[in-house]
């Protein structure tokens, strides 16, 4: 199939690829005939950006589709294979602690299963506050006494 790939700068080429392609493949084929580097690509359908070990297939891109390419400094993605060579950053120190008192309770393997279980639950609920979610916790972190009147029903 004829794809389209153009570049926020203007310059474009048109590439024949199967649908069933990487998306590391085309970038690949990208930067062969555009002369971007694929570690400054960041290729997007429909405003979505593509993964590298997927196919073209997985984000339903057929004949004439058009991609864009986004070309990323080069300070920057030396910034972020900085961060990546340095590792993630180390636990804070909550979870250090509740790591620890798992670990007197349970196996090594529970600890780590319940452990991951408590992140990926705290991660899903942090991203499901709203703002008004936070405004609310914010005013009772620095106002407790009136927020707690407030919730006894008694007036400000």
């Amino acid at each position: 199939m004829q794809l389209t790939v153009k570049a926020l700068q203007g310059r474009e080429c048109s590439l024949q690829v199967s649908e069933d392609e990487l998306v590391s493949t085309l970038k690949e084929r990208v930067s062969q005939t555009l002369n971007v580097p694929v570690r400054q690509q960041r290729l997007l359908f429909k405003g979505k950006a593509l993964a590298d070990g997927k196919r073209l297939s997985d984000y339903s891109i057929g004949p004439n589709s058009k991609l864009n390419l986004v070309v990323k400094p080069l300070e920057k993605v030396l910034r972020e294979e900085k961060k990546l060579a340095e590792g993630p950053p180390a636990p804070p120190a909550t979870w250090q602690l509740v790591s620890q008192i798992l670990a007197r309770h349970f196996s090594a393997a529970d600890a780590s299963r319940v452990m991951d279980q408590l992140q990926r639950d705290y991660e899903k609920s942090l991203n499901r506050l709203t703002l008004d979610d936070m405004e609310r916790l914010a005013n009772r972190f620095l106002h407790p006494d009136v927020n707690e009147s407030v919730e006894k029903g008694l007036p400000k």
